[in-house]
């Protein structure tokens, strides 16, 4: 039974109207409408519309041109019968479980595949990455992982996980912001007070906010940039304009924290400002932040995958996940987007079995058409609409319907599963303090109080969104 009682089940209102003050008012302002029905309208346009597949391509071009600088490129993978995107995948690279690794190291060796370090010490033991090049190594990649599949190996690209949807302009525009946080009205601040929620993503702003918002998480400089965990927010390219993900994980710590004020939030950078990584990368954050004993994980990121297989980095990550929760005896909720491809194709971290994956809903609790959704969504909250803290910077007009300057202690809106996800981890941070539960008990109370949605999960009004 759920611990919620201040509305009918039915309305999926957890914490009944908490969040909602102004609501009305600011969902029915035209200019905010127009603006939310732009943003959903990008979202639900495939990338073979030519508006969206020009803005596609500008993004595409940076993408890879980090990868290059790199001594890397990305490929893109098309699934069977489509021509739109399936997946990002490094090129020349495929992982294969270090327990199949002697059956299949005599196919690898005739297909040309050479053994190299995984990168990430947690996952050495358990992954073994294969290399290779030449202008036919993405067939050959192909063939390799679809017959090692077949035969029951565990096996897959290796992928690199976008903030989805990578190859669209959509993004954040200005809005109106809160009140400062120490005057920020909506809930109790103790909310979360003692919770540690890990937001892997883009990073953290280096520049404190006037208005007390984020000063609680904590900045990390490093000595390198892989040691930091501030994003950068103009490096791909460095052209004064922000990166086309410059923001998204301050706005993703800003939804946390309006929602569960008093939780501690650490910022994990696994994401370039070009909104990629390698699945090894977040892998390997996840098991740090485990490690560091978060109790909350929150990844507003994901990828589907060319044969919908799970991408084999993270599955052992959750193998190690699983062993750290094990010897402490306590685990940790983690949280993943849904995606916004509008399909029921399973998107990764998000279709784990133990992840909590979250799809996205309308303001009035209904499906958004551009939300990824099928039986492996747990839960969905508002998608569309969601304000949050920003960053200061001008968009690129090659990467932006309507280019957008902020200013100050800049908020803005932005659309999509990315922000729906942080609202259920504040969400379950805010459960465990209100009711003293553990954050798995905070789940199970959290989906006891939704609304049943089909494809959907259920369905909680927790921030209204417009």
């Amino acid at each position: 039974m759920s611990v919620y009682r201040t509305d009918p089940p039915s309305l999926g209102r957890p914490f009944g109207r908490d969040y909602a003050p102004g609501a009305a008012a600011f969902a029915a302002d035209p200019a905010v409408r127009r603006v939310v029905a732009r943003q959903a309208a990008e979202l639900a346009r495939t990338s073979n519309d030519p508006e969206v597949r020009g803005r596609g391509d500008a993004i595409r071009e940076r993408v890879r041109g980090r990868w290059l600088r790199g001594d890397r490129r990305v490929d893109v993978l098309r699934g069977k019968g489509r021509d739109d995107e399936k997946a990002l995948v490094v090129g020349g690279e495929v992982l294969v479980s270090a327990a199949s690794w002697p059956d299949v190291a005599d196919e690898a060796t005739r297909d040309g595949l050479t053994r190299t370090e995984v990168g990430c010490a947690d996952l050495e033991d358990r992954v073994v990455r294969l290399r290779t090049d030449g202008e036919d190594a993405t067939t050959r990649l192909t063939r390799f992982v679809t017959d090692l599949r077949a035969q029951g190996h565990p096996v897959s690209f290796s992928y690199v996980t976008p903030l989805a949807p990578v190859m669209k302009g959509c993004s954040g525009v200005p809005a109106p912001g809160l009140a400062a946080f120490a005057d920020y009205g909506p809930v109790d601040p103790s909310f979360g007070r003692g919770v540690r929620v890990a937001v892997i993503d883009t990073g953290i702003v280096e520049q404190s906010r006037s208005d007390g918002w984020l000063d609680g998480v904590a900045r990390a400089p490093g000595r390198s940039p892989a040691e930091s965990n501030l994003d950068v927010l103009d490096a791909d390219p460095a052209d004064g304009y922000l990166d086309v993900s410059a923001g998204h994980g301050t706005f993703v710590a800003g939804i946390i924290a309006q929602v569960a004020p008093g939780a501690e939030i650490t910022a994990h950078r696994a994401l370039t400002t070009s909104g990629t990584a390698t699945d090894v990368d977040v892998a390997c954050a996840l098991i740090r932040a485990v490690r560091e004993n978060a109790q909350i994980v929150n990844l507003s990121l994901g990828t589907e995958t060319y044969l919908d297989e799970p991408p084999l980095a993270l599955a052992a990550a959750l193998d190690v996940v699983r062993e750290i929760e094990m010897a402490r005896g306590w685990e940790t909720v983690i949280v993943a987007a849904g995606g916004n491809g509008g399909t029921t194709s399973p998107v990764w971290p998000a279709a784990f079995g133990r992840v909590l994956s979250v799809g996205g809903l309308t303001a009035g609790l209904k499906p958004s058409a551009w939300s990824s959704r099928g039986h492996w969504i747990d839960v969905s909250a508002v998608g569309e609409g969601v304000v949050s803290t920003y960053v200061t910077g001008a968009q690129s007009p090659d990467l932006a319907a309507e280019p957008q300057t902020f200013t100050g202690d800049a908020w803005a809106r932005w659309s999509g599963t990315s922000f729906a996800a942080p609202q259920v981890a504040g969400a379950v941070a805010r459960a465990m303090t209100e009711h003293s539960l553990s954050a798995t008990q905070a789940v199970d109370a959290l989906l006891a109080a939704g609304k049943p949605v089909a494809g959907f999960g259920k369905a909680l009004q927790i921030l209204p969104g417009a």
